[in-house]
């Protein structure tokens, strides 16, 4: 059941980065469905294909919460570096373009 709830919890990630939180709804619902089926295929009693149906539902979105910080993260780092950069070509246009009017 591990890889499965690391699979989940990476494909929570990756949905969070393109998708509203509404596509964790069916999302998690087939994971719990096919988990708890899934268990008591195999023979589990139905309070333990309960509980790891629900473990296997709350994978993809806990994915979903780490993907959406991961994202906010790299927004922010990448769009302070880009207004820094930006700030300083606006500087160097304005320099410019003062030297150009001032010489004339």
């Amino acid at each position: 059941m591990t890889p499965v709830a690391i699979f989940l919890f990476l494909a929570g990630a990756v949905l969070a980065w393109r998708f509203r939180v509404w596509i964790l709804v069916p999302f998690s619902l087939i994971a719990i469905i096919v988990t708890f089926l899934t268990q008591l295929s195999l023979g589990a009693g139905l309070a333990v294909a309960c509980g790891y149906g629900l473990l296997m539902g709350f994978a993809p979105q806990t994915g979903y919460a780490f993907g959406l910080l991961a994202q906010i993260t790299l927004l922010a780092r990448y769009s302070r570096k880009q207004t820094f950069s930006r700030k300083a070509s606006v500087a160097a246009l304005y320099r410019r373009t003062s030297a150009d009017h001032s010489g004339r």
